[in-house]
């Protein structure tokens, strides 16, 4: 590697490099795997309960261009050893995103308790100051029974004509507001190719960056890769995050998380966005079995199927994934492909080579 790629403290590639060991797939707040603990928070009126909190003090953008700006995002439903791994990660990171409110039986926007007890416990032991931090808001919603993930007729119901697109608007703002943070992120995701969807969404975006200006509150907008974004115009107050991850996985051949020359791409497409833009990395990968199903399996999960199996993993040279094969017990063949630490090197030195400094990773909690 490169020694251009060193960060202005080693610490935080140090850390950022073996604590974000991914589990599951960004943009989705998987509630019916996430216990008990979903409690809403929000009154009628649709802010949040916790408004006493205040604000949190807000970095400028004053960062050099040729130093990279790294946000995290802190998951509701596994934060036993995220404060630790905050502790670890030191000084230079700039933000946190939480994650994430999203939607009742009645298509209600809530937070997690466990969030507004995290957000709180934070901001009074100072984890919080000088850094950015984001309210995410994503399209899952509860249902009587489990729950509907990345559900885009709840967006047709949030955002579906420009009165509730402003009335959309003002209630996450609102929230983000309530809960003390300085920003909202929306990670609306499984649009696809839904033209309709598209372009309600792009005016949601305009109407919320509106919104969010006038408050003085920052503002993030995921995207996943397939998304169309040179068919429209985009406003410019809002940080663009690009998803470079899952390349291969369900649904695929065998394959890598990511790649260079993907990277490369996204890259550029970002770039046709006005303001700041964000490449968003993970680390872990897939275990594709013979007959064709798939499992997604973190770092620590791949390296101890290995051991147990006594596989030789091999470093793919295309994606600097490593991928290594085996049989279970019944004799069925499988293929393991992940991303590691050095793979994540690569890929945010690829990211910097493109000239994209703005890097968020998948995500603190329990990966260690």
């Amino acid at each position: 590697m490169e020694g251009s790629y060193i960060l202005r403290s080693r610490k935080i590639v140090t850390c950022i490099l073996a604590l974000f060991f991914m589990t599951t797939a960004c943009g989705s707040a998987s509630p019916e795997t996430a216990g008990s603990s979903e409690v809403k928070v929000i009154t009628e009126s649709g802010h949040s309960k916790a408004n006493e909190t205040g604000t949190t003090e807000v970095k400028t953008d004053s960062k050099d261009a040729s130093e990279p700006d790294i946000s995290v995002w802190y998951p509701y439903w596994d934060n036993a050893t995220a404060d630790e791994e905050l502790k670890k990660i030191g000084d230079d990171l700039t933000t946190i995103c939480f994650f994430a409110a999203y939607y009742d039986v009645s298509s209600r926007p809530f937070i997690p308790e466990d969030t507004v007890a995290s957000f709180e416990k934070l901001k009074k032991n100072g984890t919080l100051s000088g850094r950015n931090t984001y309210l995410t808001f994503v399209n899952d919603k509860l249902l009587e029974k489990g729950s509907s993930l990345k559900d885009t007729q709840l967006l047709y119901a949030l955002i579906g004509s420009e009165e509730l697109a402003l009335q959309h608007a003002k209630e996450v703002v609102d929230m983000a507001k309530g809960l003390g943070c300085s920003g909202v992120e929306i990670d609306y995701e499984a649009i696809k190719k839904d033209d309709k969807l598209w372009n309600l969404f792009n005016r949601f975006v305009t109407v919320l960056s509106k919104e969010a200006q006038q408050q003085e509150m920052d503002l993030r907008i995921v995207f996943e890769p397939s998304a169309p974004i040179q068919n429209y115009t985009w406003p410019s107050y809002p940080e663009y995050v690009m998803m470079c991850y899952n390349l291969h996985g369900y649904g695929t051949d065998p394959g890598a998380k990511a790649e260079p020359l993907w990277i490369k791409e996204l890259s550029t497409k970002m770039k046709t966005l006005p303001g700041k833009v964000n490449l968003a990395f993970a680390t872990g990968g897939f275990d594709f079995a013979g007959d064709g199903s798939v499992k997604q399996i973190n770092l620590k999960d791949a390296l101890s199927i290995k051991d147990q199996k006594g596989a030789v993993a091999i470093e793919d040279s295309t994606s600097g994934d490593k991928y290594f094969d085996y049989n279970d017990d019944s004799g069925q063949t499988h293929q393991v492909w992940y991303a590691d630490q050095e793979t994540l090197k690569l890929w945010i030195q690829t990211a910097r080579d493109s000239g994209i400094n703005r890097i968020s990773v998948w995500r603190l909690g329990g990966n260690l």
